[in-house]
């Protein structure tokens, strides 16, 4: 969805709060958390998340007993078998499509939350009006990310007439690529860009690729998303943005790391309805009771510093539309 941020959490939260709960009458209930990462030191399902569910009646540590599992070290398909076995009352799958279809091959009856960029592609539901099933959650619409970015970028620099997409080996054979391509091949048209496709074996091809697109005097370039064993690290992104900045080509990725702008999805408002599907059905709701939600709320992040070691000067009107600048 994250365009992926890595998150953490010590493992299973004790059982004290169980004994509790079984004490004052009070019933408890257990989420399963499937994480696409390692263990770390922040729980993976997100502050806003947590807090929302406290909203709702249901408090971490009280009534709520949250058991996480982490891809990294597992397996994807291992940590949701696990999550299965403790008879789990929801799974919360973070992080998107991979973790939501690990967590529906590990059951037909637990019921599952989740992101996806096109969750009927991906056959995690029948429809997003009446997913069916045991699965429903927020569908993230790419198609409108795809389209303000190219035109983030053509306002950036006066003028845009070729861009290049760059995608990791195996990204054609994701269920999200032909919908991905269609919606760049659509923009493009609409603003009259010339786009090209170019697949990248691995980090060490970005180099060659760079210099070849700038000695082309392509105008400008984005980072696709791959498969998620081909994900760049953070450091990946930070070595290419180097390449890019270096050929003084503008570049989409994350700005944070050196690109010069990106349009992201709302993470804060995504975990609050992600929090509300979750709550609804250990309220007792069934999952093909709830249609998916479709979600476009995107803000922009402009890197500044970026774009005055390009030579460019942002125009002010897109400074003052974008959420955050890195200065």
């Amino acid at each position: 969805m994250r365009r992926r941020d890595v998150w953490a959490a010590t493992a299973t939260l004790a059982s004290p709060p169980c004994v509790l709960a079984a004490a004052t009458g009070v019933r408890s209930y257990r989420l399963g958390v499937l994480a696409f990462s390692n263990e770390g030191i922040e729980a993976p399902e997100g502050d806003v998340f947590v807090a929302e569910l406290t909203k709702q009646g249901f408090v971490s540590g009280g009534n709520l007993i949250v058991e996480r599992r982490f891809s990294q070290k597992l397996g994807l398909d291992a940590a949701a078998a696990a999550l299965v076995a403790l008879k789990v009352d929801v799974i919360y799958a973070v992080d998107g499509t991979q973790a939501a279809l690990a967590a529906k091959r590990a059951t037909s009856t637990t019921p599952i939350v989740f992101t996806s960029a096109d969750p009927v592609g991906f056959g995690l539901v029948s429809s997003l009006a009446r997913p069916g099933g045991n699965l429903t959650g927020v569908s993230i619409q790419g198609s409108a990310i795809t389209t303000k970015e190219l035109e983030a970028m053509r306002e950036a620099l006066g003028t845009l007439r070729r861009f290049a997409y760059l995608f990791p080996t195996g990204a054609r054979s994701m269920p999200w690529y032909p919908g991905y391509v269609g919606a760049a091949a659509a923009a493009a048209k609409t603003l009259g860009v010339q786009i090209e496709f170019h697949e990248v074996p691995g980090i060490a091809a970005y180099e060659p690729l760079i210099l070849e697109l700038a000695r082309r005097k392509i105008d400008a370039a984005e980072l696709m998303a791959g498969a998620l064993a081909l994900v760049p690290t953070d450091l990946d992104y930070e070595q290419i943005a180097r390449l890019f900045l270096r050929e003084r080509l503008p570049a989409i990725g994350p700005p944070r790391l050196g690109f010069l702008l990106r349009y992201e999805l709302a993470e804060g408002l995504i975990q609050r309805r992600l929090a509300y599907f979750v709550g609804r059905i250990l309220r007792g709701t069934k999952p093909a009771e709830l249609p998916v939600e479709e979600f476009s709320t995107l803000r922009l992040i402009v890197n500044a510093r970026t774009a005055r070691a390009l030579g460019l000067t942002l125009p002010r009107s897109l400074i003052l539309r974008a959420e955050e600048v890195i200065q």
